[in-house]
């Protein structure tokens, strides 16, 4: 049918074609609309991988957008995923059963891991490394980002007291990964173990203070400078993270092997994807600046036909992702140079713009800063905390005292029996008060038993895997 229309309207002209001078109007701006969403919607994956039996931490997955769609794709090729969530609630578990029955994938794990709390990423970064052997790892995919409204916004605070975008964004993905740096080099040198963080175009706006890198003693002058800063200090301490992964390996491995020894390291690479601008719940904040009446008129309503054709979805944006992750020029092989960052925009490796970008001393020097505020706000953080956990042992202390005087009192003629049953229940309650105490300072859970399964799941994983 369509062939025979063409050849009518080749021999016939275009006076046969219904409506030809409306089609002959529209046709240039639908052309030219196709063209604009075709270069907005950025490069895609064109590589392949085996994935199966491979391991990673990711964070941020539980956004619906990039971070849904990037651990979707990678559990349908056969990864594990062990996904750090700030809480273990119905939708969050909910939504893991999904991911699973759409992969047909059940290794996807949940683990409750804040990254806005500095004691909460050390505690899961302990559980991990506290194994022997070390525990398979792959790569860890930071995707998680925490940004507040623009326009008259109010200071938020994490526990630590750090302002909630620097403490998300910056100090709890640094600390994880500073931590997390003797189960890089306790890989095998065979194992291609990839570090990969989104960064974005804000970064270009940050501010870098070297003398207070997590801005603790800043007037908070709008959310927009923290989002930026918190962004462009990680780009750069990743850069050091590079060079100090290559040189401390090289360093453990010389005088063993003189030969290889430009070889060792070169299976862990940071890598900085920026995503580019996604139609993400980020932008609908930046927009609506947390109204819900401007989300709805503004950005829906007005804004959204423009948005859908200069922007790209959560899916698009996921290809980067999914890019490194698969792509050869991150294997050991192909890396010339093994203390150098990848930095990917659209499916490619590009260049990082800024002159601190360049500048090592000023990298180095930020990464030590940042190390040594964090230690000591975990130091100050730690003061607190055992006052807080005294005064609540003490209370119910003071609690089983009062209910054995009680029962006491009650059995003044009770057989010996009765006095021991006593006992028993007091000794028993102590246990509970004492399990409940153990229960709360465990930080990583199972879907269906979120307090007791961690140190079992993590076992079997470290059976299973290595």
């Amino acid at each position: 049918m369509p062939l025979n229309f063409l050849g009518a309207v080749l021999t016939e002209g275009t006076s046969i074609v219904p409506y030809w001078k409306q089609v002959k109007t529209i046709t240039p701006y639908v052309l030219g609309a196709s063209a604009i969403k075709y270069w907005a919607s950025g490069g895609a994956n064109k590589w392949e991988r085996n994935l199966h039996g491979k391991v990673y931490i990711v964070t941020g997955s539980t956004s619906q957008g990039m971070g849904t769609s990037a651990i979707l794709d990678l559990a349908r090729r056969g990864a594990q995923l062990i996904l750090l969530t700030r809480n273990l609630d119905e939708w969050t578990i909910d939504w893991c059963n999904d991911i699973r029955e759409q992969s047909g994938n059940e290794l996807i794990y949940l683990e409750e891991c804040d990254l806005s709390d500095l004691l909460d990423v050390r505690n899961f970064a302990t559980t991990w490394l506290n194994n022997s052997p070390p525990r398979r790892l792959d790569g860890i995919l930071v995707m998680s980002g925490e940004m507040e409204p623009c326009l008259f916004s109010k200071r938020k605070s994490s526990i630590d007291g750090l302002e909630l975008q620097i403490a998300t964004n910056f100090a709890g993905v640094f600390h994880l990964l500073d931590l997390m740096k003797p189960s890089f080099k306790a890989q095998p040198p065979d194992r291609d173990v990839r570090i990969i963080v989104t960064t974005c175009l804000w970064q270009s706006m940050g501010r870098i203070d070297v003398e207070d890198p997590l801005w603790q003693n800043r007037k908070f002058d709008g959310s927009l400078k923290y989002f930026a800063t918190s962004k462009l200090q990680l780009s750069l301490c990743m850069l050091e993270l590079q060079r100090r992964l290559m040189r401390s390996i090289n360093e453990e491995k010389k005088g063993k092997d003189t030969n290889t020894l430009s070889e060792h390291g070169a299976n862990v690479s940071v890598t900085l994807v920026q995503p580019g601008i996604m139609r993400s719940n980020s932008l609908r904040r930046i927009i609506s600046n947390g109204s819900i009446i401007l989300l709805i008129f503004l950005y829906c309503i007005i804004l959204y036909p423009l948005l859908w054709l200069f922007t790209k979805s959560g899916r698009r944006g996921a290809e980067n992702i999914i890019y490194a992750v698969m792509t050869p020029e991150l294997e050991p092989v192909n890396r010339t140079d093994l203390e150098k960052v990848k930095y990917i925009v659209d499916c490619e490796e590009s260049k990082l713009i800024r002159k601190e970008f360049q500048d090592e001393e000023l990298q180095k020097h930020l990464y030590d800063k940042t190390a040594s505020d964090i230690l000591e706000l975990e130091k100050a953080m730690a003061k607190k905390r055992p006052m807080k956990k005294k005064a609540n042992y003490t209370d119910n202390s003071m609690k089983v005292d009062k209910d054995k005087v009680s029962k006491e009192r009650a059995s003044n003629t009770g057989s010996s029996k009765n006095s021991t049953n006593i006992k028993k229940t007091n000794v028993s309650t102590k246990g509970k008060n004492q399990i409940n105490e153990s229960n709360l300072s465990q930080n990583s859970s199972s879907v269906r038993k979120p307090k007791k399964r961690l140190n079992r799941r993590l076992l079997i994983n470290s059976l299973t895997l290595n």
